[in-house]
């Protein structure tokens, strides 16, 4: 039962529709980053425009001619790239053995998750059932009733910790250049290979920084008591401006993040199942 289940998982990953979707929605993924890198760097230059964040980026795409029409399909593109992720999980990462593969195919789903909750933001914001406060006020609020649970800063904690791990694998993925392997053999070598290779760790590094901000964030509101000093990337940036060479930083964190927006948009050119 459970090679059969792989089996189909695998047919399923590598039939040419499943492939096609798969890559529109890692498109649609690059372009939420790069919004969210240009609504970051507005923070960081004191002319905010949105909430530098995912669901703020689908609100900038929703504000534009034919807005909505380009979410539902970037939720389509979405919904089907955490589809193509879960059967990664189930039934991909053929070329690892043991343990490896183990932890790859746990790695496939939770970009699936990821990807997932992506995709309901679309379909919320493209139905104007979204929030329109942007992330802070939403994790804010989140932060606060969790620490009103008799264990909540324990939680919030926990929260941070995730956060600050997804950082610390963001960093090792950049290091490592794990994700060459998601990638076709002509993206990773020649001139197009040193491009790529310059966007994704400056990417994966950029957005391993932001998490461990936010995690950082996280961790201290638990230990204050203090739920406003959670959020989101907004807020991050918005303390670190004020800050000896935070301006600085917080701009080379938003190119960073651009880089790794246009690193997705190249691997949807590039995708490879294994």
């Amino acid at each position: 039962m459970e090679q059969r289940t792989e089996q189909a998982a695998r047919e399923a990953s590598d039939h040419p529709a499943m492939t096609g979707v798969a890559r529109a929605g890692m498109a649609a993924y690059g372009v939420v980053y790069v919004i969210v890198a240009w609504l970051a760097a507005q923070l960081v230059l004191g002319s905010p425009d949105g909430s530098a964040s995912g669901q703020g980026a689908l609100e900038q795409v929703r504000d534009r001619p034919m807005g909505a029409v380009v979410l539902w399909l970037v939720a389509v593109g979405l919904c089907g790239l955490a589809l193509w992720e879960a059967c990664q999980a189930v039934g991909g990462h053929r070329d690892e053995e043991g343990a490896r593969r183990w932890v790859g195919r746990a790695v496939s789903a939770g970009r699936g998750v990821v990807f997932a909750v992506l995709a309901v933001l679309a379909i919320r914001t493209a139905s104007g059932s979204g929030s329109s406060g942007g992330s802070g006020s939403g994790s804010d609020g989140v932060t606060g009733r969790l620490m009103a649970l008799p264990v909540g800063p324990a939680i919030v904690v926990l929260v941070g910790l995730g956060i600050a791990a997804v950082g610390v694998f963001s960093i090792v993925h950049a290091v490592s250049d794990r994700w060459r392997r998601g990638l076709e053999p002509e993206a990773r070598a020649g001139a197009l290979g040193r491009v790529v290779t310059v966007l994704a760790r400056v990417g994966f590094g950029a957005r391993g920084l932001a998490f461990l901000v936010l995690a950082g964030m996280f961790v201290w509101s638990a230990l204050t008591h203090d739920p406003a000093k959670s959020g989101g990337l907004d807020q991050a940036i918005v303390r670190f401006r004020d800050e000896p060479f935070g301006p600085a930083l917080m701009l080379v964190v938003a190119a960073g993040l651009g880089c790794y927006g246009v690193f997705h948009l190249l691997r949807a050119a590039f995708l490879r199942g294994d």
